[in-house]
């Protein structure tokens, strides 16, 4: 008799339908349907999982599923919870914009409270809000000794005293960011802090962004596979490319495993990461930008959920990367084996 399978419930929130009632921008379908399927593609290779996921209406269906439900204009929460309550397990994939990822999180995390309620590949909901917000990934990062850029609130930066004082570091170029948002989307570049100020005032804006000096350099990333309580194993060490015009960045494409030679740098800050967020479970992405001439790495952004570098990440690594996140979480005698070191090109 064939063994019945587990339903694992895999959502991409952009493909996915959760934003149904909104125009769909088109950098973030391409890129969210990359994650999923790569995604997809790991857990099918395993063959031991029925697997169900979302999509929005508007997309085309994924051949890479045997249950897939539609998601009509409004109706993502909805039907969201509907596949909830069906799966075994669910896995997650949403940005922190809107709060989006926080709020999944916590209906995933009440459903696995229940009784057969459905086990949730992800990090806990402490890793994921500090995650979710930017003001409070830098006193989580300033508080484990790990260098970043400061961050002032839009709010502090339109009172002149403090406008006066901030004017009086000097620095000549700065980026606007929203509170929660995810990679390169909202970010705003500005020649001066009078030009930013002018900007946060109009439609108050400086409720919902915050400002940092511009700092040029190497953009970066690393991934982690974490335990929780502290333990975390290095998956790969990457190069973004972000091209910028006028006043906007974009990711183009990423060098999964283009800075192994700072390896054990990176690993050195997973370690100290890990320290600080003991519920975070699974994938964890890391954005830097690392100083060519002083070589300092400022941490940037952590991500509590799969990033776009999964795309290559088990042909970097030689190995099925979604078993090893999935052994990791689900088996109590998981042991980290050991990983190539291989570079794959994404390009968006």
């Amino acid at each position: 008799m064939k063994e019945k399978q587990e339903k694992l419930f895999v959502c991409e929130f952009i493909t996915g339908g959760g934003l149904s009632d909104e125009t769909l921008p088109e950098s973030l379908v391409r890129e969210g349907a990359m994650m999923r399927d790569a995604l997809l593609r790991d857990l099918q290779a395993l063959n031991q999982y029925a697997l169900i996921t979302l999509h929005d209406a508007r997309l085309p269906q994924s051949s890479l599923v045997s249950k897939r439900i539609t998601v009509d204009a409004g109706a993502f929460k909805k039907t969201f919870k509907k596949a909830l309550k069906q799966a075994d397990l669910v896995w997650l994939i949403a940005p922190e914009t809107d709060g989006a990822l926080l709020e999944l999180t916590e209906l995933c995390l009440a459903e696995e409270d229940k009784a057969q309620g459905a086990q949730f590949l992800g990090c806990g909901f402490d890793a994921t809000l500090i995650g979710t917000s930017k003001s409070l990934t830098f006193d989580t990062l300033q508080a484990a000794g790990i260098h970043t850029l400061p961050v002032y609130s839009g709010e502090d930066l339109i009172q002149p005293a403090f406008f006066e004082e901030i004017s009086a570091l000097n620095v000549a170029r700065w980026v606007a960011k929203p509170e929660d948002g995810a990679g390169c989307e909202g970010i705003r570049l500005f020649d001066s802090l009078a030009a930013l100020r002018d900007w946060l005032l109009e439609d108050q804006r400086y409720l919902m962004y915050f400002a940092q000096p511009y700092q040029p350099g190497i953009n970066a990333s690393f991934a982690f596979l974490s335990g929780g309580g502290g333990q975390a194993w290095l998956l790969c060490c990457n190069e973004q490319h972000i091209s910028q015009a006028d006043q906007f960045f974009k990711l183009t494409g990423i060098t999964v495993n283009g800075m192994t030679a700072y390896w054990q740098r990176f690993e050195t800050l997973m370690r100290k990461l890990a320290k600080v967020l003991p519920d975070a479970l699974g994938y964890v992405g890391v954005d830097v930008i690392i100083d060519p001439i002083s070589n300092r790495i400022d941490v940037i952004d952590i991500n509590p959920r799969l990033t776009s570098s999964y795309v290559g990440l088990s042909e970097a690594m030689g190995c099925n990367a979604a078993k090893l996140i999935l052994d990791s979480q689900c088996d109590a005698h998981f042991k980290m084996p050991h990983i190539q070191k291989n570079i794959v090109e994404i390009q968006f």
